[in-house]
C-alpha cells in the first residue's frame, strides 16, 4: 500500500510572490518551519521547530527538482511516532492519542510543489508522496489534514504581509 498526499489551492498573489513564500528561509520559517533551505538543486537543508512528543523537531531534506519559479521537490525524511502527526494536524484528544501510541515510523517521503500562474493569481499543487504501509498511510491522512490548514490558512497570512512586487 502506497498514498501520495495531493492538494490544489487557487492563492489570489502572482506566481514569483508564491514561489517566493516557498523558497525563502525567512518567509517559509513564517507559515512552515525554521530553515536554511537555498533552492538550489543537491542542497541539502532542514527544517526544524522544538521538539515535540514523539519527535526531535527535524527534518532532513535535499533539492531533487527545481525549476524557478514554476516547481520545486525535496526528500522529506525523519522518525517520528504517531503522536506528532496528530500534533502537526492540531489534533489533541485522548482518544487520538491512545489510537497512535506506539505508531513509530521512518518517513521517507517526496515532497513537491508545482506552481501554475492563473487568471487573477496562482494555482498551487502539492504532492507528499512515498507514504508506503499502513502505518504511513495512516500518518499520511493526518499529515494531509495538517498541510491543507497550512496552505490555505497560514500561507494566505503570509502572502497578505508580503510587499506586492
Amino acid at each position: 500500500m502506497t498514498r501520495t498526499i495531493k492538494i490544489k489551492t487557487f492563492l489570489p498573489y502572482g506566481q514569483d510572490m508564491v514561489w517566493r513564500a516557498l523558497t525563502e528561509p525567512k518567509l517559509l520559517c513564517n507559515w512552515f518551519m525554521e530553515t536554511n533551505i537555498e533552492p538550489i538543486r543537491g542542497h541539502y537543508f532542514t527544517f526544524r521547530m522544538k521538539p515535540q512528543k514523539g519527535w526531535d523537531g527535524i527534518t532532513h531534506c535535499e533539492i531533487i527538482d527545481i525549476e524557478p519559479p514554476k516547481h520545486i521537490a525535496y526528500t522529506y525524511r525523519g522518525e517520528a511516532t504517531g503522536e506528532k502527526a496528530l500534533a502537526c494536524a492540531g489534533i489533541h484528544s485522548e482518544k487520538a492519542d491512545k489510537l497512535t501510541k506506539g505508531i513509530f515510523t521512518k518517513l521517507d517521503t517526496v515532497l513537491s510543489f508545482t506552481l501554475e500562474p492563473t487568471c487573477g493569481g496562482t494555482i498551487l499543487f502539492l504532492e507528499h508522496s512515498g507514504y508506503k504501509g499502513l502505518k504511513l498511510a495512516l500518518i499520511s491522512l493526518i499529515m494531509q489534514m495538517g498541510w491543507k490548514k497550512l496552505l490555505r490558512k497560514k500561507l494566505p497570512k503570509v502572502l497578505e504581509q508580503m510587499p506586492n512586487e
